[in-house]
């Protein structure tokens, strides 16, 4: 219990200071942040532009005369009470931007890490096994050359190859335009399909990642003294891969894991704009190109607190299920 109250306590002190730093660096961007939906009301109703800015601040809660220590008191309110603001270039509040866009993040993302954690830890495993060998070079080194192609480049190639070329896949969206959403096995396939080209650009980089990580954690297990007992004791080879290397190199990855999934959901801005997908990655690089200052701060206040969530969790659970972690 202590050891979840400390934890706890730390990532609070972090939040306030993480969400600190995002109302720091926002509030201090050039211009006002309501004037582009000055500009959008002056010309729907016609009227003088101080009027127009004046409307849009009272619709965006601001007042440009008060303390920036009101302004930060105002966002904290706003912020533990669940408010993540107002966008200026939608017109609407974030919450609902948020709860549009993402479950198509968390969908890309689920599916993807699933793939590559599964596929990742597989293949580091077995390289590990086969130490100095061909395969072992070759998956090492491919591995290698993959985790150095940034997401977003090979989300342009799968566009290109996929999509343009051969015409597999969709050009980009979460569905066609011209069905509507429901339970239906064609939409749900059709999402799929549309899902395919953001996973495999997310997914392949990871997978890449996840490889050398485990294979260098599965070689350095198979030093342990305990792996030798076991070989002395005579038990097969399958056995001490499975029960006894492959489960204790999988531990440091666990929280890698978590965290990762944290980071993931601010990280794939360019990917989600490169095919046009709706997640919060789509919305957060719009945000930055149209400078809708209440959009990107609740954004980044968003994926500030998934990573802290993410970040408390792998601690957590990383604790529960190593025997040699102690909850204190």
């Amino acid at each position: 219990m202590n050891y979840f109250v400390n934890r706890l306590l730390y990532l609070l002190v972090v939040f306030v200071i993480a969400i600190s730093g995002v109302f720091v660096l926002v509030n201090n961007m050039p211009g006002d942040p309501a004037y582009g939906l000055a500009v959008y009301i002056a010309q729907q109703r016609n009227m003088q532009f101080e009027q127009a800015l004046e409307i849009a601040h009272k619709m965006m809660g601001i007042d440009p005369h008060e303390s920036v220590v009101t302004r930060y008191v105002k966002f904290m309110n706003n912020l533990l009470r669940g408010n993540f603001g107002y966008s200026t270039f939608y017109n609407t509040s974030v919450n609902e931007i948020i709860a549009r866009a993402l479950p198509w993040t968390l969908f890309v993302i689920s599916l993807a890490t699933f793939i590559s954690f599964s596929i990742g830890i597989y293949l580091g495993a077995f390289a590990a096994q086969k130490r100095g060998k061909t395969i072992d070079t070759l998956i090492s080194t491919l591995a290698s050359i993959i985790q150095a192609i940034p997401p977003f480049i090979l989300a342009v190639l799968i566009l290109f190859v996929f999509s343009v070329r051969f015409r597999l896949l969709p050009l980009g969206g979460a569905y066609p335009v011209d069905m509507e959403p429901s339970l239906s096995i064609s939409f749900i396939g059709k999402v799929l399909l549309h899902a395919v080209g953001p996973i495999l650009a997310v997914a392949i980089p990871q997978m890449a990642s996840w490889t050398l990580s485990m294979r260098g954690n599965t070689a350095q297990v198979m030093e342990e003294d305990f792996i030798r007992f076991a070989e002395m004791r005579g038990l097969a080879d399958s056995v001490i891969a499975s029960k006894y290397i492959r489960n204790n190199a999988m531990l440091p990855l666990v929280a890698s894991l978590a965290i990762g999934i944290g980071y993931m959901l601010g990280g794939q801005t360019l990917v989600e704009s490169i095919f046009n997908y709706p997640g919060i990655g789509f919305y957060f690089g719009k945000a930055i190109a149209v400078r809708d200052f209440g959009l990107l701060t609740g954004l980044f206040s968003l994926i500030v607190i998934g990573v802290i969530v993410a970040t408390f969790v792998a601690d957590f659970v990383y604790a529960l299920i190593d025997p040699r972690v102690k909850l204190k």
